[in-house]
């Protein structure tokens, strides 16, 4: 029975990809696909409902803060011109200044470093979606990039979601998952004492290490891909796409931009590892970074409404913290959609047949930990859910394992971050939410721009999940710091 619960599983996903990818909604989609796998688990309606809705509710609480702040700090950082300016700068200090192949590859490592800086700086992946689109759009006409690769340009900052130090739902989730896992043990929790945490820094060294190669690998990648497209004759076309440039505004100095970023980073990485304090709440994070963005950069933001009225500077900051607002529940539901199968898919004897053999492995833990968030983030798409099941599971099969409570302590901040790592893998293959937005957005379809994303987004961060397990595993106290 279970066998057939199994192929149910990836006859659901299967359809819902099918689905999504023909246009349709994920919404009701998700709906199909859960039923499918229901069924063939012989599992009753009522079970099913309840199930598909506690997959969307176990992730209310922790991921909620990230993405509405995430969403508020995004809208704002567009609207008063910060992400903008920081395109400019250095478009006009690099770019330009190029010619030919090496104007592509510049091109290519301005938008990196966007990515990179608004990533670090707290603007969620999801949202940083829209504050990117924009100008990866017009740096492609600019340089004649097909319209096609702007999807893989956008997902270069795949590589920082799960960075040490990163304000990001990979490392937020990881951390809650370990520490649910602690104190839903006794043994864990009297180990661990008052003080425990894993910081945003867990695992450090083979975590920055991984996040070079994803960077490295996904650059080279990307800029080989469009080169050999131009050197076939491909160019820019803007299609059915919205381009929206800012050329003709006034934008804020490249250093006030980056005043935002530095914000939520400092408050969220920085004091956290240099005071007392052991943890700064990602929501205070995100609001000093909003605060910080509306003070210094209120005058840039447009003074009429979108019927052309005039308005005042803070009737137009309330108005952008509005929108960033009303965007919350469509970003939040194309992110949860996908938990709510994995509610299903975790409630199924399918998929207890899947846990029971992850913890039959005579593996390393931290070969465990990969093994069993690669597997669960590919069935679910749903990195969250992964993290929050196999970080308890995890320390379950240590002790099982005859580990002493102290050593699965010590070894907690190694385990979050190839957990973290792993969860930025298989999240983003075809029937992924902001795959199919980002597709959607550029107005191309998977079979023209999907591949260099899937090379970026999910062998690159395969590999630099792999490194950094062998570095834990080959010098365990790396995974103690």
């Amino acid at each position: 029975m279970e066998i057939l619960g199994l192929i149910g599983i990836i006859v659901g996903l299967v359809v819902f990809l099918i689905l999504v990818y023909r246009g349709n909604s994920p919404y009701w989609s998700a709906a199909i696909s859960a039923a499918i796998i229901a069924v063939c688990n012989l599992m009753s309606p009522a079970d099913t409902v309840n199930n598909y809705a506690k997959g969307m509710a176990d992730l209310v609480a922790s991921m909620l803060p990230i993405i509405l702040g995430g969403a508020i700090l995004g809208r704002v950082f567009s609207t008063t011109g910060a992400a903008a300016s920081m395109a400019r700068f250095l478009t006009n200090k690099l770019v330009l200044k190029r010619n030919g192949e090496t104007q592509i590859r510049v091109a290519i490592l301005v938008v990196l470093i966007v990515s990179a800086l608004c990533t670090m700086g707290g603007i969620d992946g999801y949202i940083l979606t829209f504050t990117l689109i924009p100008i990866c759009a017009v740096i492609s006409e600019m340089v004649d990039i097909p319209r096609r690769f702007i999807a893989g340009m956008m997902t270069l900052n795949c590589a920082f979601m799960a960075c040490p130090g990163a304000p990001q739902i990979d490392n937020i989730m990881a951390r809650a998952g370990i520490m649910s896992g602690v104190y839903g043990n006794e043994a864990l929790a009297q180990a661990a004492g008052d003080g425990f945490h894993v910081t945003a820094w867990a695992g450090a060294v083979p975590g920055l290490i991984a996040v070079a190669i994803i960077v490295i690998g996904g650059y080279c990648t990307l800029t080989h891909l469009i080169i050999k497209a131009k050197r076939n004759g491909e160019h820019f076309e803007k299609g059915e796409m919205m381009i929206f440039d800012n050329k003709d505004r006034e934008l804020p100095p490249f250093g006030v931009a980056l005043l935002p970023l530095i914000t939520v980073f400092a408050l969220y990485t920085v004091v956290p590892a240099i005071t007392p304090i052991s943890e700064t709440p990602i929501i205070v994070a995100l609001a000093g970074g909003i605060f910080v963005n509306l003070i210094t950069m209120g005058r840039y933001l447009p003074d009429t409404d979108r019927k052309g009225n005039k308005i005042s500077k803070f009737k137009a900051a309330l108005g952008t913290v509005n929108e960033g607002s009303e965007a919350f529940p469509n970003s939040f539901l194309q992110i949860v959609t996908p938990a709510c199968i994995a509610g299903v898919v975790t409630a199924t004897s399918a998929f207890g047949m899947v846990v029971g053999f992850l913890a039959g492995l005579q593996v390393s833990y931290i070969v465990m930990t990969i093994i069993a968030v690669c597997i669960i983030v590919a069935i679910t798409s749903s990195p969250p859910a992964a993290l929050m099941v196999v970080m308890p599971l995890v320390l379950g099969i240590m002790l099982g394992q005859g580990y002493a409570p102290t050593e699965i302590i010590a070894a907690t901040p190694g385990i979050a971050r190839v957990g973290a790592l792993a969860a930025t893998t298989f999240e983003t293959l075809p029937f992924n939410g902001l795959i199919i937005m980002t597709l959607g957005m550029i107005k191309c379809t998977h079979k023209e721009a999907y591949k260099p994303m899937f090379l970026m987004s999910v062998i690159w961060t395969l590999i630099g999940t792999v490194v950094a397990g062998i570095l834990f595993v080959a010098f365990p106290q790396l995974g103690m710091l």
